[in-house]
C-alpha cells in the first residue's frame, strides 16, 4: 500500500472538482519530506493519525496555498476508542465514526459530501480528537463563521460519538484550532493563530464545557502549527516551536552542485531553527529541549531558491514515554539525515540516541526520513519506521518502508519487518486487552496483485505483521462508504412496524418500507430496523404521521432496482435516489403517487444509476410534480408526450440517455417549466416552435442532441431565458439563419450556438444583447458555422465571445 493525499492546484481547479494526487510529506526523503507543499496535500486532507504523539510541520504559514484549511488540521484522522470497539477518522471535511468490525458508519459532521478548502459551505469540520473516555470527539469547525471562509472563524466544538447535538467551547477572533484533549479529560488544549498567515501562534488550554480559557503559551515564541502532546499525566503538554535569525546562506543550482560559478550569496536571509518545548498545564515551567549541538552554525548551502523554505533544523515527531518522564523526538539539521533523540521532560538533558546515517552503513536503500516512532509499552524500546526507497510506476510514486526497534541507549537495532516486504507502514495506534494488537490504517493501494476488497482508499485495521487485515470504509467518490455493513434481520415485519411505528398509516409505510429494503439496497445495506422508530431510519423524513420523503443516503451506494411497492407510500413527496448504482427500470407504479412533487433518481455524473428502458408515460399522471430528474441512466426509445401533461412541472432533466425519436410538442405546454435539459442524447429532431410557449423557462440545454432545421423564431418569445445552448456537432446540426428575435432575450447570460451549420449574417439585433452598462451578457459562442459578414460591434463587449468571422469595424 501507499498513502498519498490531495493537494490543491488552484481555486478554479478546487472548484471543478480537479485535483493534483502528490505522495505524502511522511514517505518522502527528508528533503522532500520538510517541503512546505507536500506538507500542505497532508494538510488539505485533514488525515494524520497522531494519538498521543504529534506531527510537527516544517516552513512559515504565510503562503496562501495552505491556506485556513490547512492551518486548522493538526489532529488525528484514524483514532481508537480505549475500548477498541470504534475508530473515529477524519476525511475532506467530515469527522466519521465507524465500528471497529466496519458494521455501522456514522457522520458526526451530518453529512457524507466531501468538501474542500474552497466549498461554499462553512459546514466544514477537521481535527477530531477524542476524550479519554472515548464518548466525545473534540473538533475545530467553519460552523459559526460569521464572515467569509477566509477570515478568522474556526471554532472548537466538542460532539458525542452518537452524534447528538454538539457545544461550541470557544468564541473570539482568533481562529482556533488543533484541539487535544488532557489525559484526564478535564481539560483541552488548542492552538490559535491571530493573524491569517499564522507566524504568531499561541497555546490555550479551555475547560470541556467551555470555561477557564487559559493562555499557556504566548505568540512570542512562534509556536509550529499546530501539533500539541499531553504528558501521560497531563502534568505538561510538549509543542514545537522555531527560533529566527537572520544571516548569511548560500544556494546552488541543483543540476550544477559542484560549480563554484553558478552558487549564490543571500547576506540577509531569516534561518528558521527549531526544537522541542514542554510547559506545565499552568503555563509555567518552560523548557526547551535543546537538541542541535552547534545552533550557531551558519546554515549549509540550500538546493536552488526552492531549499529556502526549508527550516535549518527541525523537529518532525515527538512521542511521550509511557511514564511521561521522557520524550522521543525525531529531529535533523537541513540536508542530513534524520535522528532520534530522547530528552528529560524537564530539559536536563537531551541525547541523540539512533541516526539514520547507521543504517544507511548497512542498507544502501534506507532513505534519510524517519516516518514514525513508539516506545515499547515497558519503555525500553523505540519503534520506528524509516523510508527505505521510493519508485514510480505507472507515473505514480510508491514510497516503500521498513520498521526497525532500537533500545533508548541506541544499541541493540532490529528490523521488526523483512526489508523485502513492498509495504509501506503507516501511522498507527495500538489497542490493548486480551486480543491481537492491531494497528488502524488510512490508505490508497493500487498494487497490481491486490485483491477487490483492498483496491483504492480504505480504512483498514492489521495486526503489525500486515496479516489478516479487515476493511472497514472505503472512500466511493470522496464519500466514505461502510465496507462490511452487518445487514438487520427483520424476522417479523408487523410486529416490527409496530415497535417502529405507533399509528396505522405509518405503520403500514413501515411495512412498505421493510418488505421492499433489501430489493432497493442491493449489495448496500440499509439500516431500516426496528430498534429505531421509523422516524430515524437513514433517508426517510416523516411528517404528520406518514412517510413524506425516501432519499439517497449518504455513505451508502444503493445497487439494487426501484420496487414498484414504492408506490404504496401513498403520501410520498420526495422520492430522491440520485448517486447510487441502480438498474432495471423505472416502475409505471409510479405514476400512482399523486401527492409526489420531487422525482428524481439522475446524476450529475453519468454512469451512477444505470436505469434502463422506457420513460414510463404514466409518470404523465403526477399532477403535482415540480422536478423530474432521470439524467445519466440508459434510458431510451422516445420521450412520452404525456410528461406534456404537469403543469407544475419546473424542472425536466433527461440529458446524458441514449433517448431516441423527436421532441414532443406537447412539452411547450409545461407553463411552469424553468429548466430543461434534453443534452447528450441521441434525439433526431427539430426544435418544435411550442417551445415558445415555456414563458417562464430559464435554462434549455439541447447540448449533444442531434438537431436538424432551422431555430424557431418562437424562441425569441423565452424572455426570462438565462441559458440557451443549441451546441452540434461539426459537419450536422441546426441550418438556416440565425433568427433576430433572440434579440428579444434580454436575460440571456450564455449562448452555445457553435458547432452548427448556421449560414448569414449575425443579425445586427444581436448587438443591442450587449449594449448599455447593465447587459447581462457573459458568453457567446458562434463559431464552427457558415456564418459571413462580420461581428455586430456591440458584441466584441462580451467577456467571453467566439465567432469565425470578423468584428464589424
Amino acid at each position: 500500500m501507499r498513502e498519498e493525499r490531495w493537494a490543491r492546484r488552484d481555486e478554479r481547479e478546487v472548484r471543478n472538482e480537479s485535483f493534483l494526487k502528490i505522495p505524502s510529506a511522511r514517505s518522502f526523503s527528508a528533503v522532500f519530506a520538510r517541503r512546505l507543499w507536500a506538507l500542505a496535500a497532508l494538510l488539505a486532507a485533514g488525515a494524520l493519525s497522531l494519538g498521543s504523539s504529534a506531527f510537527c510541520q516544517s516552513g512559515d504559514m504565510s503562503s496562501d496555498f495552505l491556506g485556513r484549511w490547512h492551518m486548522a488540521r493538526g489532529g488525528t484522522a484514524a483514532e481508537w476508542t480505549p475500548d477498541g470497539s470504534r475508530i473515529v477518522l477524519g476525511h475532506a471535511g467530515r469527522i466519521y465514526v465507524v465500528a471497529a468490525d466496519g458494521s455501522e458508519l456514522k457522520s458526526l459532521s451530518g453529512s457524507y459530501q466531501p468538501l474542500t478548502p474552497y466549498s461554499e459551505t462553512a459546514e466544514i469540520d477537521f481535527s477530531p480528537t477524542l476524550s479519554p473516555d472515548g464518548s466525545r470527539v473534540a473538533y475545530a469547525t467553519l460552523r459559526y463563521a460569521k464572515g467569509g471562509l477566509r477570515e478568522h472563524t474556526y471554532e472548537i466544538a466538542v460532539q458525542p460519538l452518537d452524534g447528538s447535538e454538539r457545544v461550541r467551547l470557544t468564541n473570539n477572533e482568533r481562529d482556533d484550532i488543533a484541539p487535544s484533549w488532557s489525559p484526564d479529560g478535564s481539560r483541552i488544549a488548542f492552538a490559535s493563530p491571530s493573524s491569517f498567515y499564522g507566524n504568531d501562534i499561541r497555546i490555550f488550554t479551555i475547560a470541556p464545557d467551555g470555561a477557564d480559557e487559559r493562555e499557556i503559551v504566548p505568540e512570542t515564541l512562534a509556536a509550529q502549527c499546530c501539533a500539541l502532546a499531553w504528558s501521560p499525566d497531563g502534568g505538561r503538554l510538549a509543542f514545537a516551536a522555531e527560533r529566527r535569525k537572520t544571516m548569511w546562506v548560500g544556494i546552488y543550482d541543483p543540476d550544477n552542485p559542484s560549480d563554484p560559478n553558478k552558487r549564490e550569496a543571500i547576506p540577509n536571509y531569516e534561518v528558521r531553527r527549531q526544537s522541542l518545548y514542554t510547559v506545565k498545564a499552568d503555563g509555567s515551567g518552560l523548557v526547551e529541549l535543546a537538541w542541535s549541538e552547534n545552533p550557531r552554525n551558519a546554515p549549509k548551502p540550500r538546493l536552488g531558491w526552492e531549499g529556502l523554505r526549508e527550516a535549518e533544523e527541525a523537529v518532525s515527531i515527538f512521542r511521550w514515554s509511557p511514564d511521561g518522564k521522557r520524550i522521543a523526538f525525531v529531529a535533523g539539521r537541513y540536508a542530513e539525515k534524520d535522528g532520534i533523540y530522547i530528552a528529560d521532560a524537564e530539559g536536563a538533558s537531551v541525547r541523540r540516541i539512533f541516526d539514520l546515517a547507521s543504517v544507511a552503513d548497512s542498507e544502501s536503500d534506507v532513505d534519510d526520513s524517519i516516518l514514525e516512532i513508539n516506545w515499547s509499552p515497558d519503555g525500553s524500546r523505540i519503534e520506528f519506521t524509516a523510508g527505505r526507497y521510493a519508485y514510480f510506476y505507472r507515473a505514480n510514486l510508491h514510497p516503500i518502508a521498513a520498521a526497525y526497534s532500537v533500545s533508548v541507549d541506541g544499541s541493540d537495532l532490529r528490523i521488526l519487518v523483512p526489508k523485502d516486504v513492498d509495504d509501506y507502514l503507516k501511522w498507527h495506534e495500538r489497542v490493548g486487552g486480551s486480543g491481537p494488537k492491531r494497528i488502524v490504517t488510512y490508505a490508497e493501494s493500487d498494487a497490481a496483485d491486490a485483491s477487490p476488497e483492498l483496491k483504492g482508499w480504505i480504512l483498514s485495521t492489521t495486526p503489525w505483521d500486515e496479516s489478516d487485515e479487515t476493511v472497514l470504509a472505503r472512500i466511493v467518490d470522496g464519500r466514505v462508504v461502510a465496507a462490511n455493513p452487518r445487514i438487520p434481520q427483520v424476522a417479523d415485519v408487523d410486529a416490527a412496524c409496530s415497535k417502529a411505528a405507533a399509528r396505522g398509516g405509518l405503520a403500514a409505510d413501515c411495512r412498505t418500507l421493510l418488505e421492499m429494503r433489501d430489493t432497493l439496497a442491493g449489495d448496500a445495506v440499509l439500516y431500516w430496523t426496528s430498534n429505531k422508530p421509523i422516524s430515524e431510519w437513514p433517508g426517510i423524513t416523516v411528517e404528520d404521521g406518514r412517510v413524506r420523503a425516501l432519499e439517497s443516503v449518504p455513505g451508502v451506494q444503493l445497487s439494487g432496482t426501484i420496487p414498484p411497492a414504492i408506490a404504496e407510500l401513498t403520501e410520498l413527496r420526495t422520492l430522491n435516489l440520485e448517486g447510487n448504482e441502480l438498474s432495471g427500470e423505472i416502475p409505471p407504479e409510479l405514476g400512482n403517487l399523486s401527492n409526489l412533487e420531487v422525482l428524481d433518481i439522475g446524476d450529475w455524473q453519468a454512469g451512477h444509476n444505470r436505469i434502463a428502458g422506457r420513460i414510463p408515460p404514466e409518470l404523465g399522471k403526477l399532477s403535482n410534480l415540480r422536478i423530474l430528474d432521470l439524467s445519466g441512466n440508459e434510458l431510451e426509445g422516445e420521450i412520452p408526450p404525456e410528461l406534456g401533461g404537469l403543469p407544475k412541472l419546473e424542472e425536466l432533466r433527461l440529458h446524458s440517455n441514449p433517448l431516441r425519436g423527436g421532441i414532443p410538442p406537447e412539452l411547450g405546454n409545461l407553463s411552469s417549466l424553468r429548466a430543461l435539459h434534453l443534452g447528450d442524447t441521441l434525439l433526431n429532431a427539430t426544435l418544435p416552435p411550442e417551445l415558445g410557449n415555456l414563458a417562464n423557462l430559464e435554462e434549455l440545454s439541447l447540448l449533444g442532441a442531434s438537431l436538424t432545421g432551422g431555430i424557431p423564431p418562437e424562441l425569441g418569445n423565452l424572455t426570462n431565458l438565462r441559458e440557451l445552448d443549441l451546441r452540434g456537432e461539426s459537419g450536422g446540426g441546426l441550418t438556416g439563419n440565425i433568427p433576430r428575435e433572440l434579440a428579444n432575450l434580454t436575460k440571456l447570460q450564455n449562448l452555445y450556438l457553435n458547432g452548427n451549420r448556421l449560414e448569414g449574417p449575425i443579425p445586427p439585433e444581436l448587438g443591442d444583447l450587449a449594449a448599455g452598462d447593465s447587459m447581462s451578457l457573459g458568453y457567446i459562442n458562434l463559431s464552427d458555422n457558415r456564418l459571413t459578414g462580420c461581428v455586430p460591434a456591440n458584441l466584441g463587449r462580451v467577456w467571453y465571445f467566439y465567432a469565425d468571422i470578423p468584428l464589424c469595424e
